[in-house]
């Protein structure tokens, strides 16, 4: 059996990179985008040349979007290079006070027994020199980080030359990383809290007299033994005095992944915006309604000897303009729904971002 070639090992990579990288996934988007302009004929003029009004519109505002995009991003380079040492400085005098500094006082605040609540010492401080240890570590790696600023400044450069929404994607990959501990540290605290729910539940079945019946994935009655009732009264004992810590430190954590998941579902609200909005169809519809056709219907006009028909076009509505756009705002809202987040926090679920494979909406 041959063995598989370099170029499909990157591409399979490319496309699991593609799931954890706003920039990689960014990249995707746009090189669909201008595949599909250079693949098009910009000229409509002619008799063999066949295109509907959506393939214009289509065209044209894709066109337009990278154009202003790229407008954007080029004034926004200029803003950079003007204060980029203002921002260097900004960046390495607060890095370590927010990555660090905030987190470890609040870790020490729930290590002594905050507004009266008293945890479990032991379990607590296991939980608070844990967290500050991998806390300092990985502000210690980022420090050390400091001096390659200025190649950080070229990178954010050459992404404006291509758009904002690079520059975007950029920024989004960077909170990532600088947040990687607080990820971490989150992944550790759901998982315990999630084991300990499902101790707590099943403890529950063993005080109800049931059993979870995995080969017909139901809960079956069960007659258990006094021995069996003993070891569930002891474990539920432990579990009631561990789960008021287990659930403090994991709330902690659960609240900074929500406030990260606010700026990643901000950043990619801007991103579609500025990626589909449908700006040449919607300055088609103010400046000249009728090249965007919409129902037509028939006039018809009574005179004293005969009778005229005209067929007229209706303007394409404003809910069809944005139609395509805001289907892509309901995927992001009913991934970032309240509920829904609220749901999985209470259940232990990990809280992931909208993961999706580039997408290109066409306008209507």
């Amino acid at each position: 059996m041959e063995r598989p070639s370099y170029l499909f090992v990157c591409l399979g990579s490319i496309l699991k990179l593609k799931e954890f990288s706003f920039t990689v996934r960014q990249i995707e988007t746009r090189l669909n985008v201008l595949h599909f302009l250079f693949g098009q004929n910009a000229t409509y003029q002619g008799e063999d040349v066949s295109i509907t009004c959506n393939k214009y519109n289509e065209y044209y505002n894709s066109l337009w979007v990278v154009l202003n995009d790229i407008i954007i991003g080029v004034a926004f380079r200029q803003f950079w290079c003007q204060n980029r040492f203002i921002l260097n400085e900004i960046m390495a005098d607060n890095l370590e006070d927010i990555l660090a500094n905030h987190m470890r006082s609040v870790l020490l605040w729930l290590d002594s027994w905050p507004a009266g609540l008293k945890l479990n010492t032991e379990l607590s401080r296991f939980y608070s020199h844990g967290f500050i240890g991998l806390t300092a570590q990985w502000t210690k790696l980022l420090s050390r980080c400091l001096p390659f600023l200025p190649i950080l400044d070229l990178t954010v450069e050459s992404a404006s030359l291509v758009g904002l929404t690079m520059t975007v994607s950029l920024f989004l990959d960077l909170l990532s990383l600088l947040t990687a501990h607080f990820y971490a540290c989150y992944l550790i605290s759901s998982t315990i809290y999630q084991h300990i729910l499902t101790l707590v539940g099943s403890l529950w079945n063993l005080f109800r007299g049931k059993r979870y019946n995995v080969l017909r994935n139901r809960t079956d009655p069960w007659d258990f033994d006094v021995d069996q009732l003993l070891l569930g009264t002891i474990l539920f004992t432990l579990a009631a005095h561990l789960f008021p810590t287990i659930a403090v430190y994991y709330a902690v954590f659960a609240l900074v992944r929500l406030s990260l998941i606010v700026l990643y579902a901000s950043g990619e609200t801007l991103l579609a915006f500025m990626n589909h909005f449908p700006l040449f169809s919607l300055m088609l519809r103010i400046k000249d309604p009728q090249r965007l056709p919409g129902d037509p219907y028939l006039l018809v006009k009574k005179t004293s000897d005969h009778c005229s028909v005209t067929l007229i076009s209706h303007p394409l509505p404003l809910t069809a303009i944005f139609a395509q756009y805001t289907e892509l705002w309901n995927q992001l809202a009913r991934h970032y729904h309240p509920i829904r987040l609220g749901k999985q926090v209470l259940q232990g679920r990990i809280l992931a971002t909208f993961t999706h494979t580039s997408i290109h909406i066409p306008s209507q």
